[in-house]
């Protein structure tokens, strides 16, 4: 590259006259839809600013990640250029994506692909219909989701944000409504596994909507204020299987919640990040109004270190733990460990239920391949060139989930659990995540687990 060559040439010129260069002008290119002053809000510097010359590599590529964190892009390249007068033009290329996407949708309505296989791999307990998606809404980062859903369970939902509300574009809203019903649902954990109930007519059906400001105050830190209300029905037979699953031989359910999230978020990239740092901290209070159902609090934090150790290697640890309120808090509205990224690998098939849990998982990385490859046959820029990274892993996982309703039926709670092994990961563009792993648990046992999505 270029880059690295002018700033060592720059530097040389200003050992005996200076330390700092000035910024003459900002180009950016290839931003075809994205308004200018959405991408220069993420900038740390601007025309007329000086920079220390030690610093600028490293600036320019923290700035380079930003830009493409806002998940507006296929790829962000930075590039600068030292001007007659002595001051710098520093310019960014990107490849924007393909921001409406209308599409059809099949996937699974179990909580990974590896319970799903386990249940006999029945494409009854599969999920389609339409997605209808404007990540880029007017070109200032906003989004519009439609999705209308069928088979297995029946949704519709509608969401729209804008980050952007002010001039100063720190303060943004997101609000959400959604319908859906279902005819397979779980009623219980038994043996540390969901057990669902299947049925002709309808077995649950529920109403939710909620509506999100979040302010960022610097360029890495975000908080938000979420208010949510939920109303769900359940029928008779759910009840009579589990009387505990809302309150005490009660169908109906409720409540409204408030949620508070603050995010410190330094990560080279937000999909699979290989650098940086990320912290994390909530406080969920379910119980507003005097009507409300349910009533109880819970605080959740998550940290986690990504580190380059060199030669292509990378290491990851993540720690994240749990507390609630010491109430009754209804089988339904109880989240523990299998749930998301919230998990032990090797135990994907497994439900860990508990008011509180400490969780901690640990991945070393080689990156094998990061290229882009370029497809000429296709005539859709946004498609013909696909980044691909793969990354053999090793890694090794520990937790403890504390339960003190249903331990006399689940026997993973109230102890240690542990997994390890090997596995590759798969990294490509619309920031999809491959996961294959070989885990190994505490348990002795041996398995292939298939993941789809973000590690954190």
């Amino acid at each position: 590259m270029r880059m690295p060559l002018i700033i060592l040439l720059i530097s040389l010129a200003y050992s005996t006259s200076g330390q700092f260069i000035h910024i003459d002008s900002i180009l950016l290119k290839g931003n075809e839809k994205t308004k200018n002053q959405i991408l220069i809000r993420e900038l740390d510097f601007n025309p007329g600013d000086s920079i220390a010359i030690n610093t600028l590599d490293t600036r320019l590529e923290y700035n380079r990640r930003k830009l493409m964190n806002t998940n507006l892009f296929i790829w962000v390249k930075a590039d600068l250029n030292q001007l007659p007068n002595g001051h710098l033009k520093i310019s960014f290329e990107f490849l924007e994506q393909w921001y409406i996407l209308g599409y059809p949708i099949f996937q699974l309505a179990d909580r990974n692909l590896n319970e799903w296989w386990s249940r006999g791999r029945d494409l009854n307990r599969s999920i389609y219909g339409i997605h209808f998606i404007h990540n880029n809404f007017q070109g200032r980062n906003e989004k519009l989701i439609i999705k209308a859903e069928t088979g297995f369970t029946q949704r519709l939902d509608f969401t729209y944000s804008n980050p952007y509300l002010d001039k100063k574009k720190t303060l943004g809203l997101s609000i959400n409504a959604s319908y859906s019903t279902s005819k397979t649902i779980p009623y219980k954990t038994r043996n540390d596994t969901l057990q669902y109930l299947t049925a002709e007519k309808i077995l649950r059906e529920r109403w939710a909507g909620g509506i999100s400001l979040r302010k960022r105050f610097k360029f890495y830190d975000l908080q938000s204020l979420e208010l949510k209300y939920t109303h769900t029905v359940v029928s008779d037979t759910i009840v009579k299987l589990n009387p505990t699953y809302f309150a005490l031989n009660t169908k109906e359910q409720n409540f409204t919640q408030l949620l508070y999230r603050y995010s410190y978020d330094f990560r080279d990239l937000i999909a699979y990040p290989l650098r940086g740092r990320k912290f994390d901290i909530a406080f969920s209070k379910v119980g507003i109004l005097p009507a409300d159902q349910v009533d109880f609090w819970d605080i959740t934090g998550a940290i986690a270190y990504f580190f380059d150790l060199g030669s292509h290697f990378f290491l990851t640890t993540q720690v994240k733990g749990k507390i609630s309120s010491n109430t009754n808090i209804p089988y339904a509205n109880i989240i523990g460990l299998g749930y998301g990224n919230e998990i032990v690998r090797g135990y994907e098939l497994n439900v860990l239920d508990g008011k509180s849990y400490f969780l901690n998982r640990n991945t070393i990385k080689f990156q094998l391949l990061n290229k882009v490859f370029n497809l000429p046959f296709l005539p859709i820029k946004q498609f013909n060139q696909i980044p691909i990274a793969i990354y053999p892993t090793a890694f090794y996982d520990f937790a403890y989930v504390n339960n003190n309703f249903s331990a006399n039926e689940n026997k993973l709670v109230n102890q240690w659990i542990s997994g390890g092994g090997l596995g590759f990961d798969v990294v490509t563009y619309y920031n999809l995540v491959c996961k294959f792993g070989f885990p190994v648990t505490n348990g002795s046992k041996i398995g292939m687990t298939i993941g789809i999505g973000r590690e954190f």
